[in-house]
């Protein structure tokens, strides 16, 4: 009941919960039936309807090429949202397993594991994900989403394997974890009952604050035309594509890094929120206010 209190008490996890659930509920339905949301195609080219500045028929205008921009930011959503979704849990899984191995197994393993580790991160992260996605998207342009997920989850990992190394380096030698070696519980039993219990909640705001900086490299890249193939929508890409008629047609850029943004600003209130949430010191402060 105390982190349903604080979570309700807290301004900043609530404002980006309340965006998240409207950025969702618009994935979700685009994903399903997006007539349900515009009359619009996201796809057919319409001339004669090029350029139009924002207007009742058109909210976010129209692109050079005629399409309705507010459609087209609705049907890249569920890319926008999904990929960047499956790169963080990719990440995490991936990562908090070397972690936990690392500290709990220490020793030669934990000297192994984190040389690997502190080979991916002295590497720049998103230049990592842009040659990676560069070279692998050469000969298979269709695929090229699935070798950006990669990528990002390639120089995504090992933050998350120093996370859950040093969590668990800590929890590993408090008192009880000693008495439950003592009585006979199994590695698995420990790690289970008295490890995870304590690295899920780190691991849970930190992958909530990463999702938006994964956004914004996602972004990056389909900037670069390395996400998903055309015609599939994309708002990095199409950022890309309405520069070249800025000044004019400055709408057709500015409604999808806008998007971009308000996605990525809203995780990062959910994780800062979600931080002070799970903090047994904020909770007491909650019930002194």
């Amino acid at each position: 009941m105390s982190l349903y209190r604080n979570v309700r008490r807290d301004k900043t996890l609530m404002a980006g919960l309340v965006i998240l659930v409207v950025i969702v509920g618009l994935t979700v339905i685009s994903a399903t039936d997006l007539r349900l949301l515009t009359s619009y195609s996201p796809y057919s080219l319409n001339f004669s309807a090029s350029n139009l500045p924002p207007s009742a028929k058109h909210i976010f205008g129209t692109d050079q090429e005629g399409r309705d921009v507010f459609t087209r930011v609705l049907a890249a959503l569920p890319v926008d949202i999904l990929t960047p979704f499956i790169i963080v849990v990719a990440s995490v899984l991936l990562g908090g397993l070397v972690g936990v191995v690392a500290g709990y197994l220490a020793g030669l393993v934990d000297e192994f594991l984190m040389r690997i580790t502190d080979l991916f991160l002295a590497f720049p992260g998103i230049l990592l994900a842009l040659a990676i996605t560069e070279i692998l998207g050469q000969s298979h342009v269709s695929l090229r989403l699935l070798y950006s997920e990669v990528a990002l989850i390639v120089v995504g990992w090992p933050v998350y394997a120093r996370l859950a190394r040093g969590q668990v380096l800590q929890v590993k030698n408090m008192p009880y974890v000693t008495l439950a070696k003592v009585s006979g519980l199994s590695r698995t039993q420990i790690l289970r009952r008295h490890v995870l219990p304590h690295l899920l909640p780190l691991l849970l705001v930190y992958s909530t604050l990463d999702m938006g900086a994964v956004i914004l490299n996602y972004s990056v890249l389909a900037f670069f035309g390395l996400g998903a193939p055309p015609p599939t929508p994309e708002l990095g890409r199409m950022v890309y594509d309405g520069l070249s008629a800025l000044p004019q047609n400055w709408w057709s850029s500015l409604f999808p890094a806008l998007i971009i943004t308000i996605i990525a600003v809203s995780f990062s209130l959910m994780g800062d929120g979600l931080r002070d949430a799970l903090d047994p010191r904020m909770g007491e402060r909650y019930a002194r206010a």
